[in-house]
């Protein structure tokens, strides 16, 4: 009885990925894993793409991004399979946010009331932050699925925002960390990676391919060094 492929995660920046072999498995990957639903909550078109092109996740990483990426072999000579990607780019942030305490996201049946009366005042709030955890994805096979991956690609991530921040002279400030997320789809399971929600907005019909409106999440988590 076989033990199961192996599997390695590697790290890329922007410039090394566009050189890569496997960059079309990897684009085609993404886009698989974006069709998946994960709830019945918000739906999403049937034929979204997450990227265009082949090179547009370097792009849009730019020159400070990488991206980790998780192989399986078998021990063969067969090539090994892309079977994960998380990435890390700068936080950029437009500061058009509605102000959200965290606190108040969880199980709580006056959330949808605070957040509606919110989103009837035009605020700008900033959600300031270092870098921007992105396009974290898994291939919809079965195997690949529950089994942490996810979780070691975005530890992968932050170890080496962590090791970059070494060499920094505000090297013991915390790293801040976003996300954004589909509050309805994805906000509980970042919730308990433990991010917390430090701003909203109200996302309308099409965004993010979408086939109806949706609540988008920024959320932050710290990393300290050891």
């Amino acid at each position: 009885m076989g033990s199961g492929p192996v599997i390695h995660t590697e790290l890329f920046t922007s410039t090394e990925l566009l050189s890569q072999p496997w960059l079309p498995e990897l684009t085609h990957m993404i886009n698989a894993s974006y069709t998946v639903s994960h709830t019945n909550k918000i739906k999403y078109l049937d034929d979204k793409l997450r990227l265009r092109t082949d090179s547009e996740l370097s792009e849009e990483l730019g020159a400070d991004g990488f991206t980790a990426v998780a192989f399986a072999s078998d021990g063969t000579d067969e090539k090994p399979q892309v079977i994960g990607t998380a990435s890390m780019k700068p936080w950029k942030d437009d500061g058009l946010w509605n102000p959200l305490d965290h606190d108040d996201t969880i199980h709580d049946p006056t959330t949808e009331k605070v957040n509606s009366e919110m989103e009837q005042i035009i605020r700008h709030h900033a959600c300031p932050g270092d870098y921007e955890l992105a396009v974290v994805a898994l291939p919809p096979d079965p195997r690949y699925r529950g089994k942490g991956i996810a979780g070691r690609l975005v530890r992968a991530c932050e170890d080496e925002v962590l090791r970059r921040r070494r060499h920094e002279a505000d090297r013991e400030r915390p790293v801040k960390v976003m996300i954004r997320v589909s509050k309805e789809n994805a906000g509980d399971y970042w919730l308990k990676q433990g991010f917390k929600t430090v701003g909203s907005r109200r996302c309308p019909k099409g965004f993010w391919d979408s086939l109806e409106e949706f609540t988008m999440w920024a959320m932050i988590r710290e990393l300290h060094h050891q």
